[in-house]
């Protein structure tokens, strides 16, 4: 029985330290900042790899993430909790895969657009953050991804435009 417990506060401890962005969503104030960020941070360590290394990174952390942050909200008891930010990781994720390059400043500018699409939540997103468990939670921030992609590919095309 000892054993049985001590499981599953190891399951438990690791379902929030992951979901938890590796503690980092315990962060007092605007945990989903920390998330984009430690999203930034890795987006830019993955970069230099080819497009379908990062592919593959980013969908088996979407993989991973569903049921990891379904079985956190459960631990936290709250819908879509504020601590869960493995769901800002994924996204900036989605927002960086697209570029084969991507100066460190645009990285700066990824955090801040990305978390306005993140906090706007502009349709789909508004409709698909009420998913059952990690669905929702993962999913909207996949959408923001997107959006985020696009408007940095539209920056990349007016600078473009306005350096030649």
């Amino acid at each position: 029985m000892i054993f049985k417990n001590n499981f599953f506060h190891l399951k438990n401890f690791f379902i929030k330290f992951f979901a938890t962005g590796l503690g980092l969503g315990y962060t007092p104030l605007i945990p989903g900042l920390a998330g984009v960020g430690l999203g930034a941070a890795a987006a830019y360590l993955i970069h230099p790899l080819p497009f379908w290394q990062k592919g593959v990174i980013t969908l088996v952390l979407v993989i991973i993430s569903i049921p990891l942050a379904t079985e956190a909200e459960k631990l936290f008891q709250k819908k879509d909790c504020k601590k869960i930010i493995i769901d800002e990781v994924v996204g900036v994720l989605t927002a960086t895969i697209w570029f084969s390059y991507l100066p460190f400043k645009m990285f700066w500018a990824i955090f801040f657009i990305y978390s306005f699409f993140d906090a706007v939540k502009v349709f789909p997103a508004n409709v698909i953050e009420y998913l059952y468990g990690g669905w929702g939670v993962v999913f909207d921030d996949v959408v923001a991804g997107g959006y985020t992609a696009i408007a940095v590919a539209l920056i990349f095309q007016v600078l473009k435009i306005i350096i030649v």
